[in-house]
C-alpha cells in the first residue's frame, strides 16, 4: 500500500489520489441538504461551481458512479470533509433502479435503462429478451450531428460502456459486444481501462485511430479514436500504452476532443470501481474510487464553468454492498478508521452484492422538472427517466 500521510496530504490539497488497496472512511451525517434547490450565482472560484440554465442542451456530460448508492456518498463526504463536487449542483432526485426481471439490478439492465429508456432483463445488453435493439442515447446525439464518447474505468467490454454503445443477449459475449460497438455504436471516441489486443481489430477495421498516449486525445483530428489505458485513482502520468492516466485527466482530454465538434456532444464516463469496493465490501477501496470519481466530476465542472449551451448529470446504475453508516461518526472517527486500514465500528456492510436502494441523480446547468416523470414527484424517478431527461435536453420536450 501507498504512503498514508503522502495520500492523506494530496487529498487534503485537492489532488487526485487514492491507490487500490485500502482506504475508510465512516460517518452517517445529519441532513446533508441535498434537496432541490434555487439555483444561485457564484463568483467565479469562490464557491462550488453552478452552471447557468439551460433549456436546450448542446452539450451533455453523463458521469456514472458504478455502485455509488447514497451511503457511499455520505462516506465520501466525511471522509474529505466536506461536500463532494457532485453533492453541490443545484437540483436533486432519486432514482428507482430495478430491472424488468429483478427488483435488484445488475450493470448490464441498469446501463440499458439509463442509456436507451427501456428495461430489460438482467444479463442483457441494449436489447430486450425477445431480441429487439434499443435506440441509445448516443444514437439520439449522432444524428443530431454531435460527437459522441464513452469512457471507463474499467474494461470496455463491462456492462456500462457496452449498455450505451452494443447489444447482446448475455453481457459475457465479449467478442460480440466489442464487434457491435465498434460496427454500429456511433460512438466517435473509446476511452477505457486496457482493451485486449486480440479485439482491438474491430476498431481498427472501422476506421478508429489508436492514440497510444492519452493526451493525444484532444489533438487529434480524427473522426473516430480510442484509447486503451490504465486508469488507476493515484497516478497522474500521460504515459504510453501500459502506463498511467488519471480519471480526470482523461475526461478533460475527452471533453477538448469532443468540442470540436460545433453541433455539440454527449459524453458518458464512468467510475467503475466503486462498484468493486462494495463487492469486496473493502470501503476504503470504495473511498478512493469513489474520491477519483469525484474529482472527475470537478474537472467537468472547471472545463464547462463558462459555458452556456452544458448540462452535467451525475447518477448511478445501482447501489453495491449495502453499505450502512453509523449515525453520529465524525470527519476524525473517519480519519482514525482510514489510518486503520479499515478497522473501525462506524459502518457495515449487508451484502457483497447489488441492492434495490435508489441512487442519487444530480443535475448541474438546468433546472429539471422532475414531477414531469414516471412517479409525477420531485423526490423520485425510474432509471429509464434519466435517458427521457437527456433526451429532451437534446431534443426539447
Amino acid at each position: 500500500m501507498k504512503n498514508i500521510k503522502k495520500l492523506l496530504a494530496l487529498l487534503l490539497v485537492g489532488v487526485m489520489s487514492f491507490t487500490t488497496l485500502s482506504l475508510t472512511a465512516c460517518n452517517k451525517s445529519g441532513d446533508s441538504g441535498e434537496n432541490e434547490t434555487n439555483q444561485s450565482s457564484v463568483e467565479e472560484d469562490s464557491g462550488p461551481i453552478i452552471l447557468k440554465n439551460v433549456t436546450q442542451a448542446k452539450n451533455v456530460i453523463l458521469l456514472i458512479g458504478d455502485g455509488m448508492g447514497p451511503e457511499q456518498i455520505k462516506a465520501g463526504e466525511l471522509f474529505k470533509g466536506e461536500k463532494l463536487s457532485m453533492q453541490n449542483f443545484p437540483y436533486m432526485t432519486q432514482v428507482e433502479t430495478r430491472s424488468a426481471s429483478d427488483a435488484v439490478t445488475d450493470s448490464a439492465a441498469a446501463a440499458t435503462a439509463l442509456a436507451t429508456g427501456n428495461r430489460t432483463t438482467n444479463g442483457i445488453v441494449g436489447m430486450d429478451a425477445e431480441g429487439n435493439t434499443f435506440e441509445t442515447i448516443v444514437d439520439i446525439a449522432h444524428n443530431l450531428g454531435k460527437r459522441t464518447g464513452i469512457i471507463a474505468t474499467e474494461e470496455l467490454n463491462g456492462a456500462t460502456p457496452m449498455g450505451f454503445s452494443a447489444h447482446a443477449d448475455a453481457r459475457g459475449k465479449t467478442s460480440q459486444l466489442l464487434e457491435s460497438a465498434a460496427t454500429s455504436s456511433n460512438v466517435n471516441l473509446f476511452a477505457s481501462y486496457l482493451i485486449p489486443a486480440k479485439y482491438q481489430n474491430f476498431f481498427k477495421d472501422e476506421g478508429y485511430e489508436k492514440l497510444q498516449i492519452a493526451d493525444d486525445i484532444s489533438e487529434s483530428t480524427s473522426e473516430k479514436v480510442f484509447g486503451s489505458y490504465l486508469i488507476p485513482a493515484t497516478y497522474d502520468s500521460m504515459a504510453a500504452e501500459g502506463g498511467y492516466v488519471a480519471f480526470d485527466r482523461l475526461v478533460t482530454e475527452a471533453l477538448e476532443y469532443l468540442s470540436k465538434d460545433e453541433d455539440g456532444f454527449f459524453l458518458m464516463a464512468e467510475g467503475s470501481h466503486i462498484d468493486h469496493g462494495g463487492h469486496e465490501n473493502n470501503i476504503c477501496y470504495m473511498l478512493e474510487e469513489l474520491i477519483a470519481f469525484d474529482n472527475a466530476v470537478q474537472a467537468v465542472l472547471e472545463w464547462a464553468k463558462n459555458r452556456d449551451d452544458t448540462v452535467v448529470i451525475v447518477t448511478a446504475d445501482h447501489e453495491t454492498g449495502g453499505l450502512s453508516l453509523q449515525e453520529g461518526t465524525t470527519h476524525e472517527e473517519m480519519q482514525n478508521t482510514y489510518d486503520s486500514n479499515g478497522q473501525g465500528t462506524c459502518y457495515s456492510w449487508g451484502t457483497k452484492g447489488h441492492t434495490g436502494v435508489d441512487v442519487n441523480l444530480y443535475i448541474n446547468g438546468a433546472n429539471i422538472d422532475f414531477s414531469k416523470y414516471s412517479f409525477e414527484t420531485k423526490e423520485r424517478i425510474k432509471n429509464t427517466d434519466v435517458f427521457e431527461i437527456m433526451k429532451d435536453l437534446f431534443v426539447g420536450e
